[in-house]
């Protein structure tokens, strides 16, 4: 799910191509209509008439969208200096990241988004799959190894010296403990928030006569 376009339409301007507004206002009806190349090409002309971190975040989110999610997250990094947009372009790019299997970067994403928003639950949910994609794509790859490992060692000759304790391949260490934890703390939160209305609502229950 990627966040809201800001919309500056406003009913006074003319709709003309030099007028920054009318230009965002085509490039809102245009993401709304799903033409996501025609809206990042509306945004591109608004941001370079009146150059605002919101029109880095519209142009940034449209580009994503047209598929350009490289271009996007470069453009989204602009709008991030505005604190009121900084948690929603995070996001937007940690969509852009995910969708391209980059799960490191969409993991750190949602980990800066959440330090913000900790209520997010788009965030949360979003965290969690990449970090299961993450953790599957990983397995995979061990996998591999371990297939391409044993296929080299049918080749080799059978009486050749084990390797030694100190030439074992090292375990790989538990991917993103720092996000997991981060996750874990969030979940926390919820459950003694529920249990904490759980516990009012009891108390205002009347016991006796």
């Amino acid at each position: 799910m990627i966040a809201l376009l800001i919309s500056l339409i406003s009913f006074g301007p003319l709709l003309r191509p030099t007028n920054s507004r009318a230009a965002t206002a085509r490039g809102v009806a245009a993401y709304n209509k799903h033409d996501y190349a025609a809206s990042a090409n509306a945004f591109a002309q608004a941001k370079a008439l009146r150059p605002s971190p919101a029109a880095a975040f519209n142009l940034g989110t449209a580009e994503i969208a047209s598929g350009k999610r490289e271009e996007g997250s470069a453009t989204l990094a602009q709008a991030m200096n505005d604190k009121t947009l900084r948690a929603d372009a995070l996001y937007n790019r940690g969509n852009s990241a995910l969708a391209s299997k980059a799960y490191d970067y969409a993991i750190r994403d949602y980990v800066e988004t959440l330090k913000l928003r900790p209520n997010d639950a788009n965030a949360k949910r979003n965290l969690e799959i990449a970090l299961q994609k993450k953790q599957q794509a990983m397995q995979q790859s061990r996998g591999g190894n371990q297939q391409n490992q044993q296929s080299s060692q049918q080749g080799q000759k059978q009486n050749q010296p084990q390797p030694s304790a100190g030439n074992k391949q090292q375990q790989s260490p538990r991917p993103d403990s720092n996000a997991e934890a981060l996750l874990r703390a969030v979940q926390q939160q919820e459950q003694e928030e529920l249990s904490r209305m759980k516990k009012a609502r009891a108390e205002r229950v009347r016991v006796g006569w």
